[in-house]
Order: structure tokens, then C-alpha cells, then sequence
């Protein structure tokens, strides 16, 4: 569910596609009209034990945007290290 103080999504009750879909709807109307620029955005909305789902579902529905979400996980990797 997406706590606008938190600007993070959790699992909670709620079906994996529409924990996807919420992440999304922050920075786009669809997945289809998500932006690579935003994709870091989103990824990071989700908490970390759901961002390999949230990531699976985003390779399998964009496949053009792998390098991004590949560059949004190393990115938040480097921060969880410093």
C-alpha cells in the first residue's frame, strides 16, 4: 500500500501486480508509459523484499528498460554501503 509519508509501497494483503502497479502509477499512468528516467524512482518506492518481484515484473512487461532497472538496483546497492 503506498503511504505518501513513508514513499514507499508494501506487500500488506495486496496481489504482487497491483503492488507493481501502484509503484508505477507514482511516476507513470501505466507501465506501458513508464519513462527510463523514472525507473530508479519507482524501484526504490518498493521495500527491498519485494523489489525482486517489482523488478521481474517490469524486465517482463518492458524488456527495454533491463540496463535501467539494472542501473536502479546497483544504485541502490551503493547506497546501502555507504
Amino acid at each position: 500500500m503506498f503511504d505518501a509519508t513513508r514513499e514507499t509501497v508494501s506487500a500488506g494483503p495486496r496481489s504482487r501486480d497491483q503492488i507493481c502497479a501502484s509503484a508505477v502509477a507514482v511516476a507513470a499512468d501505466s507501465v506501458e508509459q513508464l519513462r527510463r528516467c523514472d525507473v530508479d524512482r519507482v524501484v526504490s518506492l518498493v521495500d527491498a523484499a519485494d523489489r525482486t518481484a517489482l523488478t521481474g515484473w517490469l524486465i517482463a512487461r518492458r524488456p527495454e528498460l533491463a540496463g535501467a532497472v539494472a542501473e536502479a538496483l546497483s544504485a541502490l546497492a551503493q547506497e546501502a554501503h555507504v
